[in-house]
């Protein structure tokens, strides 16, 4: 299209969407930037792509001088036929020349000549050679803009900034089709107005098809309750109904993008979960790779690290959508209609039966079992029983999904009898008390998930599971090891977690398992170290050892020859707080490298700390006395430790000492720090004498420190050593709680000021002999909370001082909310010291007392 024709026809171009306007904003402010010389616009096909190509091209031809150059790309485009709309376009003859490298060098030539143009290539559904194309972006002056439907070919091309087009909201929704219906000129009458909401509502947000339906509806003469109420129906049945639903042949279009084949088995996968399901994205990749979606690697991070690959390009064509679900897992979610759509898919082939949480009471009768089936889910519906005899003859089925019935009880031996191809088998979250021994024969299994079936007290013999790779036992009550387990070589995966009833583990078992990758073990069951150090394999472990020398030992064989990445380990006594949340992959990294120490007895027992422990805690060692790095000596190599919490250890009196000498950095990754209800605490670091303090290094100490706790210790005078203030640039937070006797939070020499950058918020609780904060004055910019109780000796907040020219004024950091001062501190309030008398009236409309 040529540039004279293309400034009438986007000249009335409106945007729909509140979302979408911000984005045409953010790629107009993009294009103003001379940096920027390619976009991408990417986003699910009707959503409005290429209407925001229009507004932006509408916008420069407007508002700048540039050329701009429209080429829309077909399907089943040539190289030939785009270098032909190109040259058409900047008034380029092309007609005698065949070969396609030399017309990309005329072309290239010709946009050389041009002082500032912008070439609009709109729908590309793969990568284009922009070489071929004239190479404009090598050409000074020269710009980009691409839509796709795929983020990927945005990145293929290389543009530099990539913005997705959202669909509407509800509500959005709903104005743009009254607008389009006629505004004012056109009342929908109230009878039907819910069922017009949900025409509008099964457009899923796309634009392009509510003003298609808005428009069809003008055009007819709608006088009538009858009338609207005939034509609403007619849209119904025609539109979102059988195999002509537009909105599913849009998405479609989507689908039909994913080339590879394992992308669009990944994505249909997901319709077998319930409606609105927020699926965990590690769960749901772990299924991906029982279900052989994902390509074996060395490792199982590897695997995972290629479903979060997946999962990203799946929402990159939108197909799939980001969540967060209650616990904070990182998940993805359907859209209803995209859910629709890939239902719509799985009729035929491959085929699903998807009866996923809307309330069955009664299992699926024999004759819906059909032959062809692959994979079928009934989870989270009210089924009691299968009833006996059932026999679903489903030799082709693959994966079967009864998870969260919870008032699941019994399943009959026929029922497995002829599901001979089935790999995946949950039952997990039912209370099941036995289950079929029919399960012994489905030799292809590579997964039987059991976790949480309460009343589950046995499992029949596994020998012929010889395929198993995961078996999840978790939450059970089973009190042995199931049968022939320790034969099962390809095992990947083994959860016996909340098995209360399982103590012991018998010698030999697990040692037996060498192709183990991920154990979880009870809290409630004992394991030695010598019977783990076989496991070459683990990547992942999750379990209790009752003492120090059997951590030990499986430490030193995991250094030696070992594989282990991820671990969560309590070492001694059963704490009784329940169970450790169990490894999650990427959603909160810093707790998937944990050691727990809790009521160790021995003083002469040394632990070795892993050394790429990123979080420790210790609680209720009562024997840990005097320096703890003394009991734990690798403290000081701990690199990466990013959460302490030392807790109910009454006789320790320090965390570190500091030695002459020292190379190591200490704690200059730690993050957060928690010192609990150390009776006997004096404080962090031992020996921090002024002669030594001058002759070791202490760059690095604290520098990434963003809160500190402490809270019920009762024998600290100073918090922070002198000298490390400078070094507290990232600190967030500091919490001091009913320390009795400490006077001062951050010791120093001088009375110079003290700049805490990130400093939003200080807690001074029931401190009776704190004096002073800091000799100096604090400069905290960030500030947004202090909070005082009962600091009585306290006289001075030095984060609100005066400055020291006459001539200035003072000032109130912008950012600063609240002073929060327990009601019972008015008069100490009242008596303040301040450096002018006008600070306190300044700061007063911020006090609250509470």
């Amino acid at each position: 299209m040529e540039a004279n024709e293309a400034r009438e026809s986007f000249f009335t171009t409106k945007l729909f969407g509140q979302e979408t306007k911000r984005t045409c904003e953010r790629i107009w402010r993009c294009l103003k930037k001379d940096k920027v010389t390619s976009i991408g616009i990417y986003g699910v096909k009707g959503v409005g792509k290429t209407t925001l190509a229009k507004l932006i091209n509408h916008l420069l031809q407007q508002k700048t001088q540039s050329q701009v150059i429209w080429i829309n790309i077909s399907q089943e485009f040539s190289i030939k036929e785009l270098q032909n709309d190109i040259a058409a376009a900047i008034g380029l003859d092309l007609l005698e020349e065949e070969d396609e490298e030399k017309r990309a060098i005329a072309l290239h030539e010709s946009f050389k000549g041009k002082k500032d143009f912008v070439l609009i290539l709109d729908d590309a559904l793969e990568d284009i050679p922009l070489k071929m194309l004239g190479n404009p972006l090598k050409v000074e002056g020269g710009r980009l803009i691409v839509t796709s439907c795929l983020l990927e070919t945005c990145r293929k091309m290389g543009c530099q900034r990539k913005f997705g087009v959202k669909k509407l909201e509800e509500e959005e929704s709903w104005s743009l089709f009254i607008e389009k219906l006629g505004n004012e000129k056109v009342v929908i009458p109230q009878e039907v107005e819910e069922m017009a909401k949900f025409v509008v509502n099964n457009c899923g947000g796309l634009p392009l098809r509510i003003i298609t339906i808005a428009k069809s509806l003008k055009g007819l003469e709608l006088d009538g309750l009858n009338k609207w109420k005939k034509a609403l129906e007619n849209i119904i049945q025609e539109s979102f109904k059988g195999e002509n639903n537009d909105v599913i042949q849009m998405l479609l279009y989507s689908f039909n993008c994913l080339k590879e084949q394992n992308l669009q088995q990944c994505f249909l996968y997901c319709c077998l979960y319930p409606e609105d399901e927020k699926i965990p994205k590690d769960q749901l990749i772990s299924r991906f790779i029982l279900e052989g979606l994902i390509d074996t690697k060395e490792t199982r991070e590897a695997e995972f690290e290629q479903g979060y690959e997946i999962l990203s390009r799946l929402e990159s064509v939108c197909l799939l959508e980001s969540a967060i679900d209650s616990k904070g897992n990182q998940c993805v979610k359907m859209h209803n209609l995209i859910r629709d759509m890939a239902m719509r898919i799985t009729y035929e082939n491959p085929m699903f039966m998807v009866k996923a949480g809307v309330q069955l009471n009664d299992a699926p009768k024999e004759h819906e079992w059909l032959e062809n089936l692959d994979k079928v889910s009934l989870m989270r519906n009210k089924i009691a029983e299968i009833p006996a005899g059932t026999s679903a003859k489903c030799p082709k089925l693959t994966t079967l999904m009864l998870q969260q019935n919870y008032h699941l009880w019994k399943i009959p031996d026929s029922f497995f009898e002829h599901m001979k191809a089935l790999r995946v088998l949950d039952i997990s979250h039912t209370c099941i008390e036995k289950l079929p021994d029919s399960v012994s024969d489905l030799e292809n299994l590579t997964a039987l998930l059991l976790a949480f079936c309460w009343n589950l007290r046995s499992i029949p013999t596994l020998e012929k599971l010889k395929a198993l790779q995961e078996l999840d036992l978790s939450g059970t009550a089973i009190q042995t090891m199931p049968e022939a387990l320790e034969t099962m070589l390809n095992l990947k995966s083994l959860n016996l977690h909340a098995m209360r009833w399982l103590e012991k583990i018998p010698i030999g078992i697990l040692s037996q398992i060498s192709s183990l990758k991920r154990l979880v073990l009870s809290h409630h069951t004992d394991v030695e170290g010598e019977e783990l150090e076989e496991l070459k394999e683990l990547e992942e472990f999750q379990g209790r050892f009752c003492n120090v020398q059997d951590f030990n030992q499986f430490i030193k064989a995991q250094e030696n020859e070992g594989c282990l990445r991820f671990y969560r380990i309590l070492v001694g006594q059963y704490d009784g707080l329940g169970p450790m949340t169990q490894i999650q992959f990427n959603h909160n990294r810093f707790s998937d490298k944990l050691v727990k120490c809790y009521g160790l007895g021995k003083e002469d027992e040394v632990l070795l700390l892993p050394q790429d422990i990123e979080h420790l805690k210790i609680e209720s060692c009562n024997n840990f006395s005097g320096c703890l790095s003394d009991c734990l000596p690798r403290l000081y190599d701990s690199k990466d430790l990013k959460y302490f919490k030392v807790r109910w250890c009454n006789k320790l009196e320090y965390l570190m000492r500091i030695e002459e000498g020292q190379e190591s950095v200490l704690f200059h990754s730690l993050e957060h720090l928690d010192l609990l209800e150390l009776h006997s605490f004096i404080g962090i670091f031992d020996e921090w004498e002024t002669s030594l303090r001058d002759s070791i290094s202490l760059t690095g100490i604290f520098s990434c420190l963003r809160m500190i706790r402490i809270e019920r210790c009762h024998s600290i005078k100073k918090l922070f050593p002198i000298g490390l203030c400078s070094n507290m640039q990232n600190l967030e937070r500091i919490y001091v709680l009913s320390c009795s006797q400490i006077e001062e939070i951050i010791a120093d020499e001088n009375d110079g000021i003290i700049v805490l950058p990130k400093l939003t918020r200080i807690y001074l609780w029931s401190l009776p002999e704190l004096k002073s904060i800091c000799n100096g004055k604090m400069e905290c910019n960030s500030i947004k909370k202090v909070s005082i109780k009962e600091c009585d000796k306290l006289r001075k907040l030095p984060f609100f001082f005066s400055p020291e020219e006459e001539d200035e004024k003072f000032t109130i950091p912008s950012t600063l909310r609240e002073i929060a001062i327990h009601s019972s501190d008015k008069e100490w309030w009242e008596s303040l010291d301040w450096d002018s008398p006008n600070t306190r009236n300044e700061l007063q409309h911020f006090v609250n007392y509470w």
